[in-house]
Formats: structure tokens, sequence, C-alpha cells
């Protein structure tokens, strides 16, 4: 079945094996990807994050613009083989542990996937997202290879987009997605793109990238994630301008141009959808980025299966998303770029709004 390409770099990018601190084959893809179009620059920081550029033409004007994903997804990571002979492995990720006994996962091998059934967790003190496994599985597994719950490779059902980890490949996607496009269509504005490791492991690249300058000085950046179904953030009505998260609001002058730039799409094409939302069911990248000083904004698309965890708590389950949510966040990124390129607004619009009805009414303060 031919699939449009954004959903075909989704699909086959979240069919990656990849875990906290063991991104290697997401960041492989993105290297290969990026050496076959010559017109983006690569840069691999010393903790192995990836910064992309896309130059445009001619000058930058204004402040750099860097979207930002991150490559891993909670997972495993082999270590040996137990006295017993069962497999050792390591769980990083933010998941109630007491979840993971007698869970199916399969591992990542040279040969294909060797899957297999946790028998025992041991708990590490003072360790909430970490966890030592012992796993029976259906043949040899290396050390250092990659462990994920045991299910199918990515898929489209209906309007949904089926994963073993949507969180947050399929933002790296959809960032891969747009990449192309600009590239295609020599779109004339610059931008970055940064990749980062080991967020579900406490955010450990892009606090690395904030402390080590991988980012430009002056750089105003898009944090993009799949976050938690909210009631009133709900699949299919659109991606999500994120004003905060669980930890803070970000800076309300990039929400206002993002809400700009998706308002003004909608005034191009009636059909788009985007919603605003706090997101508050998890903390993001953009919290970082924000207490190392970056005006920071967020985009996101609403995820099913938080985490692989079924809404009832009780089970580990796919990862879900929106196929119109994940298009929509696709041709968002270019009306961003677009209106974070031009010239800001002289005057403020809601401080206009303000003064016009003072105007109008001051009468009645006397």
């Amino acid at each position: 079945m031919k699939v449009a390409r954004p959903l075909a770099y989704a699909l086959e990018m979240m069919s990656l094996p990849t875990a906290p601190c063991n991104e290697g084959a997401v960041s492989a893809w993105i290297e290969g990807f990026i050496a076959r179009r010559p017109a983006l620059r690569l840069r691999r920081d010393r903790w192995g994050n990836l910064l992309v550029r896309y130059p445009g033409r001619g000058r930058r004007r204004g402040r750099a613009l860097v979207f930002c994903a991150h490559m891993d997804h909670p997972g495993f990571t082999a270590l040996g083989v137990d006295a017993q002979g069962r497999l050792r492995a390591r769980w990083m990720g933010g998941v109630p542990l007491h979840l993971l006994d007698d869970r199916r996962v399969r591992f990542s091998c040279e040969r294909g996937w060797v899957k297999g059934r946790i028998v025992s967790v041991a708990t590490l003190p003072g360790e909430r997202a970490t966890a030592d496994v012992a796993v029976e599985t259906n043949g040899p597994v290396p050390p250092g290879a990659v462990g994920m719950w045991d299910f199918p490779d990515a898929r489209l059902a209906g309007t949904r987009l089926i994963a073993r980890g949507c969180d947050d490949v399929g933002g790296a996607a959809s960032l891969i997605s747009f990449l192309d496009a600009a590239v295609r269509r020599r779109m004339p504005q610059s931008f970055d793109v940064l990749f980062t490791r080991a967020e579900e492991w406490g955010f450990l690249g892009a606090v690395a990238a904030c402390r080590t300058g991988t980012l430009p000085k002056d750089a105003i950046v898009i944090s993009i994630e799949t976050s938690k179904e909210l009631p009133n953030a709900r699949q299919g009505d659109g991606p999500i301008i994120r004003v905060g998260d669980r930890a803070m609001v970000f800076a309300p002058e990039v929400a206002a141009r993002l809400t700009d730039a998706a308002e003004g799409l909608r005034r191009r094409d009636p059909a788009f959808r985007f919603q605003r939302r706090l997101m508050d069911g998890g903390i993001c990248e953009a919290s970082v980025f924000a207490a190392w000083g970056y005006p920071t904004g967020g985009l996101c698309l609403p995820l099913g299966n938080y985490h692989n965890v079924t809404p009832d708590g009780r089970r580990i389950g796919p990862e879900y998303i929106d196929v119109r949510d994940y298009l929509g966040l696709v041709r968002l990124y270019g009306a961003v770029v677009e209106t974070f390129r031009a010239p800001p607004p002289r005057r403020n619009a809601f401080r206009g709004m303000c003064l016009k009805l003072l105007a109008g009414r001051r009468r009645f303060l006397v």
C-alpha cells in the first residue's frame, strides 16, 4: 500500500528499536537521511545529540529557530546472562515498575528480534524509573541489545498510527518529514532541528546540550512531543500548541507566535484544525530549555496509551496517534517558520484590543 511520504517516514522510524542511552538505530537512520541530502548540514555533539541545519536561501534574519524531538522511548538494554542462564536487562523509563513483571518483550539482534518474557524484577534503591529484570528468551541476546515491548512494527489502522513506541520517534519522524519537504521545495527560510538522547531517563541529552553550547545562544526552541491524551485534548482535533507542561508554563510570546501561525494556516485552509492546551500529563524538554533561559514553546500530538500504559493503568499496550493530527503537525511547521521569520508585529494585538475597549468605555470608570 502506497502512503504519503510523511507517513512512510513515520512507519519506518517507529519500527526501529530504541531505548534511553541506546538510540543508535534511530540516530543512524537520521544520519543516513541527512547524508542523502547535501542541502542539509549535520553536527553531532559530544553527547550524541544531532543538530541539523536547513540553511535556506540568503542570510538568516532574526534569532535561530530550533525544533527539538528526542530519539528514545522507555525500554530495555541487555546486560548479560545470569547464573540461571536468563538474560539480564536494565529497564529505563517512566512506567510503573509493577507492570514489568511477566510481560512479553523482544530484543533487537543482528539476525532479527529475539522474544522473551520477564520472570523477575529488581528495583534499584533511589530509582523510580530504573529496574533490573531477568528474561527468559527463545535465543541468545548480546549485551547492549535494545529491548522493547513485544508488539508488531508500526502500522496504519483506520485513522490511527499504532506502534511499539510513538513517544517521541513519532515527533522525530514529523520533523524528518518537514526537513524533506523544505529541501524538495527549496524553502527560503532557515531553521534547525535538534534530535536529543535519553529524554525518558531524565532529559539527559537536552540538559547536556544546554550546558555545553550545542544550541545557538540566540535560539528560540520549539519542543515537539507526543503527549498524553487528556479529556480536553483529544485525538483527531488537530495538533496542539502546548502552552506548558506539568513543570512550568512556556514563554507567552512564543505561544502567541505559534498561535498566529496556526490561525494563519486555518484562514488559508478552513479544514485545518489545531488545539491550544496546557498538557500537564507529563514534563517535556521545553521545560529544560526554559530553565536554561531559552525562549521556549511546544507543539505536540495527543497520544494514546502514553508510555504504553493503558487508560485503566493495569496493562501494557502499543501507543498510537491520529494520522490526521500527525499530518497537520507536519503542515504546521512550515507556517511556524514563516511566522517566526517575519518581523514581529509592532503592536501587540491583545494590548491593542484592550486599549480600544478602554477608549470606548473609560467614561464608565469616572
